[in-house]
């Protein structure tokens, strides 16, 4: 039950997240690489009301299940009259990232057994959790992954409370809510953890051996798989070449390495390492010396035992596998920014003080940096003081002012200047962990309020196709086709997104058979094919790499 003290708190995490989330979520156009191909999808999915399978550019891109892609459709139905339809479909990041975040709140009380949200341990989780470079990043991306960790969040809140025997009913359905959301958005692998997390509970503890935890969770796992089924079913009946081409090369080939050198993302042996000690920063490191200081306590533990075992189970799967990118441990932070958590408090109250100092001061020093880049680059730059920068920020983007965004990270700073009149009397490892958690969102804010358009012409792909369009005025005629050749997954869907040309991809670099243009990616400019002269060539500011070629027939039209 919530006390009158915790509606103030649930204001300020609303606040909090507005701050946290909204920058960096709207602005800007897909970025590649997830983005740019997810976006593909949703666009099909919105035009050709295909829901079953996942289009891409106009091929079909099978490496992830579509509850992610369906819930994106539905916002840019509801919001692309109001919005650019990317922003309206980056709504359902918007939508997944707040049930992860709110799902962490609840999942931290019950783990703490807190009897309300007063508990400094609920925040003092929640503050090492936001601090993870890869959970800040990746909240505001859209991609399927921002519904696969909400998904992970929410079937753990419900599996501790089975394992407590504690709201039984409501602790199954936020199970079979989980299940359907991770499967349906990445594949077996995340609820399969989970579920066998939830099964070797019945090892450690006496009360998952009875009928009491029994029957919800079997009743769970059926429902689930009523919701489950039927996408994966229709999947095999219609299309049972696509049915394999997802589970058994996009899951299972994953795993054993059979389809990673067509895939990609071949796993190196230090990366999973690596996530932990950076990804999940400081969440790994903190739950992996809680843990060896702990290792038998925190299984024996009903309250711990979820929380321990979901991560280490998924690090030592993902270790094994023949692929790996550091974001598949998103859903593993939040336990591990729990259960790490609980290391702060046994640090000494005064390096707490000295690290809340160095963290001020870092902080500080950047977003002085940041406003001068802001206010160097607003007034023109006239001696060239960013030219340093220009590697990440091209120096060709014209920055403009708008009253209401600069009020927005200026309302932000000033919360910011604020922060120590507002922590001054908390916990010290509270305080010191919101020092840090606070200084990072503040920059990210900022930074992403001011200058999205910045990072958004260096990352985006708006500017090249938007001018290959512009090239093609008058010369590219309604019945024409362009051909592709080594075109990505990522260029694709931008190129038909901007300038409204579907691709069709070819394995050589030779004149098209049916078309009288040749789209090519490569990292330099080859002579044209025969009965073929250049036309175009052009890539995003600063990259020397992956550069876009258009070609152009010049022996005469075949279509």
């Amino acid at each position: 039950m919530l006390q009158r003290k915790d509606g103030k708190i649930l204001l300020l995490f609303m606040g909090f997240l507005i701050i946290y989330l909204l920058p960096g979520i709207y602005g800007h156009t897909p970025w590649k690489q997830d983005e740019n191909y997810t976006f593909g999808v949703i666009q099909a999915m919105h035009e050709t009301g295909n829901w079953l399978v996942p289009v891409n550019a106009g091929e079909p891109f099978m490496e992830k299940p579509p509850l992610y892609y369906w819930a994106a459709t539905l916002m840019v139905h509801l919001f692309s009259g109001v919005l650019p339809m990317h922003d309206a479909a980056r709504t359902a990041t918007l939508l997944f990232s707040v049930i992860n975040f709110s799902f962490f709140i609840l999942l931290a009380r019950r783990v703490f057994r807190s009897e309300s949200l007063t508990d400094y341990r609920i925040w003092l989780a929640f503050a090492v959790y936001i601090s993870a470079p890869g959970i800040l990043r990746h909240s505001h991306d859209m991609f399927s992954d921002t519904a696969l960790t909400a998904g992970a969040t929410v079937a753990l809140y419900g599996i501790v409370g089975l394992i407590r025997q504690e709201k039984l009913a409501a602790s199954a359905l936020w199970l079979c809510v989980g299940t359907v959301v991770t499967l349906l958005s990445k594949g077996v692998f995340i609820p399969g953890v989970l579920w066998i997390t939830l099964f070797l509970s019945a090892l450690f503890f006496a009360q998952c051996r009875t009928k009491a935890f029994w029957y919800p969770v079997i009743l769970a796992g059926s429902i689930a798989l009523v919701f489950i089924l039927p996408w994966p079913v229709l999947l095999y009946i219609k299309h049972p070449d696509l049915f394999i081409a997802w589970f058994w090369e996009n899951n299972v080939g994953r795993f054993l390495g059979f389809s990673v050198a067509k895939l990609g993302a071949k796993a190196i042996p230090t990366r999973v390492p690596e996530a932990i000690m950076l990804f999940a920063l400081p969440s790994g490191i903190l739950a992996t010396l809680y843990f060896l200081r702990h290792p038998v306590n925190c299984l024996k533990n009903q309250d711990e035992f979820a929380i321990t075992l979901f991560p280490l189970l998924g690090i030592i799967i993902l270790q094994m596998s023949a692929t790996s990118r550091a974001l598949y441990l998103m859903p593993f932070v939040a336990p591990m920014a729990i259960l790490g958590s609980q290391l702060l408090p046994t640090i000494k109250e005064k390096t707490l003080r000295y690290f809340s100092y160095f963290s001020a001061v870092l902080w500080s020093a950047l977003l002085v940096v940041l406003w001068g880049i802001y206010l160097l680059k607003l007034s023109g730059d006239k001696r060239g003081w960013l030219a340093p920068l220009e590697r990440w920020l091209p120096a060709g983007y014209e920055i403009y002012f708008s009253w209401p965004l600069f009020l927005f990270a200026l309302a932000i700073t000033a919360l910011w200047l604020c922060r120590a009149r507002l922590s001054g009397s908390l916990n010290p490892a509270l305080r010191a962990a919101l020092s840090w958690g606070l200084d990072v969102t503040t920059i990210w804010s900022v930074a992403f309020t001011l200058m999205v358009g910045w990072f958004d012409y260096s990352k985006g792909y708006e500017g090249v196709f938007t001018d290959l369009k512009s090239h093609l005025v008058g010369l590219y005629q309604a019945n024409d086709c362009m051909a592709s050749y080594r075109l990505g997954e990522s260029e694709a869907p931008m190129l038909y997104y901007f300038a409204g040309i579907l691709h069709r991809p070819q394995k050589t670099f030779s004149k098209p058979e049916n078309c009288r243009w040749l789209i090519v990616l490569g990292d330099k400019l080859q002579p044209a094919p025969e009965g073929m002269a250049f036309f175009w060539e052009d890539n995003r500011p600063g990259e020397k790499r992956n550069n876009l070629m258009v070609y152009r027939e010049v022996s005469g039209s075949n279509g």
